[in-house]
């Protein structure tokens, strides 16, 4: 995600060595967000970031700007609520089928990182 300042413009955090610091940005230069590293910081989301946890969910509450996984802001994803909603769905018909949902694969997660990130090995599940 990428932004053009538009006239010299102080943000508050994210300089220096703790990210604690102002950073300053002159006017036309791009200011990028990596939400890839924003969705690796340890004070947020524990130190075991790389990790794949989905248990992580149960002990955290991110903030509004921590986690970003469908953006943010007037020009983020307009379909969050009607994707959160038709997973959610998914799952709940899914929990009341079947009484076990295993994972059908012994190797452990391994990922690969593009424009969203997968498991190399795919998702092989079992349902019993």
């Amino acid at each position: 995600m990428a932004r053009t300042a538009l006239r010299d413009t102080i943000l508050p955090v994210g300089g220096g060595t703790t990210g604690t610091n102002p950073i300053f940005a002159s006017a036309a230069s791009d200011v990028v967000t990596d939400l890839y590293i924003l969705h690796r910081n340890k004070a947020v989301y524990g130190e075991n970031v790389e990790e794949f946890d989905p248990d992580r969910w149960n002990r955290i509450t991110p903030r509004r700007w921590e986690f970003m996984g469908f953006s943010g802001g007037a020009r983020g994803f307009g379909g969050q609520q009607k994707a959160l909603m038709k997973a959610s769905y998914v799952l709940a018909v899914l929990a009341r089928r079947f009484e076990r949902i295993e994972s059908g694969d012994e190797r452990g997660w391994a990922g690969n990182v593009k424009l969203i990130a997968r498991n190399v090995n795919g998702c092989k599940v079992a349902f019993y």
